[in-house]
């Protein structure tokens, strides 16, 4: 009996031995700690190779031609092509009495982007006052309107995207003055007096300047955002009476009467085109844009506004 148990002990030392040197018992997802049904265990040069196959070429972006706005100012002028202006009537209003005071004469006027700003004035030579109307652009109705306000012939007017206000350019008979205005409120927050005698005004954001018509020439002003002149270029003769400017990081423009007509300069003030304005029985006063549309306001015994979109010549 001895013999036998101690035969049996070895074969039972043997078999646990061989248990031991086969490694872990398999998986089967039965019960104890277990691995994720599906994983693969990766040996370091494994892992070498799925890195290897993981990569890819890069990708390469063909080149592609910018896209150019073929209605654009810029490129129409450059295109070599003969131009002209095609003109829409958008809004009209006629002359409005307060207090007693007809405000006839359409003025200076101007636009933040989403609405337009015109001045109606009294036409009286002294303590001449104006109205000025808000309305959304290229629509007819005001939302808003000024009391009579202490802003003379109130010839040109501008935004200023800075300080957030309209500049109005008295012009008759304080021609150096310029008012300050709330586009909220409408009302008078402040004046500045130029150094100069200036009939109309332009604040150009993309280059963060003004461009300040100077009475009694056909010269223009360049000044800072807090008025310093900064250049003077001279300017050559029309035959056309001077009205308001416009001005963008490409050009400066100049609406002018009798004929009606927009003067296009570059910043240098090389002349750069003389084109028709399709508009009669009105004076054009003012000029403004957003984008490649154009406004023109005009005097016609109330106020008249165009768009005016420029364009190759018709029949080219």
């Amino acid at each position: 009996m001895r013999k036998k148990g101690i035969l049996c002990a070895v074969l039972a030392a043997s078999a646990a031995l061989s248990a031991s040197c086969a490694g872990p018992v398999p998986d089967t997802g039965v019960s104890g700690d277990t691995t994720v049904a599906g994983s693969v265990s990766v040996t370091e040069d494994d892992t070498s190779a799925a890195a290897t196959e993981s990569e890819t070429e890069p990708v390469t972006v063909p080149d592609t031609e910018p896209v150019i706005d073929t209605s654009s100012v810029a490129y129409l002028l450059s295109s070599g092509a003969e131009l002209e202006y095609k003109a829409k009537q958008k809004v009209f209003r006629s002359p409005e009495t307060v207090g007693g005071v007809n405000y006839r004469q359409l003025q200076g006027g101007c636009t933040d982007g989403e609405y337009m700003y015109f001045a109606m004035n009294d036409t009286k030579e002294e303590g001449s006052r104006s109205i000025i109307y808000k309305i959304p652009l290229g629509k007819s109705t005001p939302v808003a309107q000024s009391e009579p306000l202490p802003t003379d012939h109130s010839n040109d007017m501008t935004y200023d995207s800075v300080n957030g206000r309209l500049v109005v350019c008295h012009n008759a008979p304080n021609k150096k003055m310029l008012s300050f205005v709330d586009p909220e409120t409408l009302t008078v927050t402040g004046t500045h007096e130029l150094p100069f005698k200036a009939y109309c005004i332009q604040y150009a954001a993309e280059r963060d300047r003004y461009v300040v018509g100077v009475a009694g020439t056909m010269d223009v002003a360049i000044l800072d955002r807090d008025f310093n002149e900064l250049q003077r270029l001279k300017g050559e003769k029309t035959g056309y009476t001077k009205q308001g400017c416009d001005a963008d990081e490409n050009y400066i423009y100049f609406i002018q009467y009798n004929k009606n007509c927009v003067v296009i300069h570059d910043w240098e003030y090389n002349r750069v085109a003389v084109i028709d304005v399709p508009v009669t029985g009105c004076e054009p006063e003012n000029m403004f844009h957003v984008g490649n549309d154009f406004y023109i306001g005009c005097a016609a015994g109330g106020l008249k506004v165009y768009q005016i979109t420029l364009r190759e010549k018709a029949g080219q």
